[in-house]
């Protein structure tokens, strides 16, 4: 597997390669990951739970030189390793899918699976045609032998840059529901007052998160709801002074980072996404999961999880009324809430378990090496 960031440093992609490459591991399989390696953190290689991490990729901080060291430390790592694997796995799909591709006459023939992470403008197809040296870039990415779309969202762009449909599988991100799962909560003293919708992710411009506060003015006017936002980011100090100026200081809590957000996600009534951009969310399919009702924006892999009126809303307008209306009807309507999370619960069951999810990668695995031969 290649990752540019991995445990203990983690967001989306890095959670769902770590989750897929333990169950992996689980199932007696050997697992490398690949990734950058990180000032401050001098183990270039460690074991973590069975997954083989090597932190070999050194490079410079920003600009072009850190796509050239990025790219020319990758080469040689899966070098290095060639003769140690079956198939390349990249969860993300910028220079690691470069570098794969660039790559590819020096591995013997080995398989290489490209997997985007996102769609939109934080999706790497974008990022791909923002960025200098886009065809040359893409002619690199395209020498890879196989792609793999967790969204429908992903794969439309995918084939639009040049992919093959043959050469592009549509695949899913999974969620462990041994950890997340309904039940009581350990952490319901610790939080504002029932009822609770919660966030759970970074605190990022992606995220969209004053949006979700402007629309917050009208449901705290309207109903005794707090807002709870789980995980660590960039705009923590923004979006606190945010809420303050809107006299939302007492009816929104920042939580920070926590190890996990299982028990946060226990103790909330309903879940609220109102990201511009989405691969598969993997907060998402743990809300799901723990059978809450979900608000989530109109976007990318948003719309593969949530049908409207069935298990979950989907919000089609980025303005607070549009949010503040769906979050008050929720709120307002329990027993539909509440049907809508055991939906959303029965959805990822039967489709999105992380055992599921592997499954349908592992018989991918086996179907590249195959034609390799």
């Amino acid at each position: 597997m290649v990752v540019s960031y991995f445990h203990p440093f983690a967001s989306g992609a890095e959670r769902q390669a770590l989750a897929q490459g333990l169950e992996l591991v689980r199932r007696g399989h050997s697992v490398r990951v690949i990734t950058r390696a990180v000032p401050g953190y001098p183990i270039p290689d460690e074991d973590h739970r069975g997954v083989q991490i090597h932190r070999w990729i050194r490079t410079w901080d920003r600009g072009p030189l850190f796509a050239v060291s990025f790219v020319s430390g990758l080469v040689r790592a899966l070098r290095r390793l060639r003769g140690e694997l079956d198939v390349i796995h990249t969860h993300q799909a910028l220079w690691e899918a470069v570098a794969a591709g660039a790559a590819r006459p020096g591995l013997s023939g080995l398989p290489t699976l490209v997997q985007p992470a996102s769609s939109g403008y934080y999706g790497e197809a974008q990022e791909l045609l923002r960025t200098r040296g886009a065809p040359l870039l893409r002619r690199a990415i395209l020498r890879n032998t196989h792609f793999a779309a967790i969204s429908d969202d992903i794969a439309r762009e995918w084939l639009a840059l040049g992919v093959p449909p043959g050469r592009l599988t549509r695949t899913a991100s999974g969620v462990d529901t041994d950890v997340f799962h309904p039940g009581p909560s350990l952490v319901e003293a610790d939080l504002l007052p029932r009822p609770r919708a919660v966030f759970t992710g970074r605190l990022h411009p992606q995220k969209n998160l004053p949006l979700l506060l402007n629309a917050w003015v009208e449901v705290a006017r309207r109903s005794p709801a707090n807002l709870i936002l789980v995980g660590p980011g960039s705009d923590r100090e923004a979006l606190t002074a945010l809420a303050a100026s809107l006299g939302l200081a007492d009816r929104v809590q920042f939580v920070g980072a926590v190890p996990s957000p299982a028990e946060h996600l226990r103790a909330a009534d309903l879940f609220v996404l109102p990201s511009v951009a989405e691969g598969m969310s993997n907060s998402l399919l743990e809300a799901m999961a723990t059978a809450l009702p979900c608000v989530v924006s109109g976007v990318g892999g948003n719309t593969d999880l949530i049908a409207p009126g069935a298990t979950g809303v989907l919000v089609p307008e980025a303005t607070p009324e549009a949010w503040s209306g769906a979050l008050l009807t929720l709120l307002e309507n329990p027993d539909e809430a509440r049907r809508l999370g055991r939906n959303a619960l029965a959805r990822v069951e039967a489709e999105f378990s992380l055992r599921a999810v592997v499954d349908r990668y592992v018989g991918l695995y086996r179907e590249l090496i195959a034609r390799a031969g």
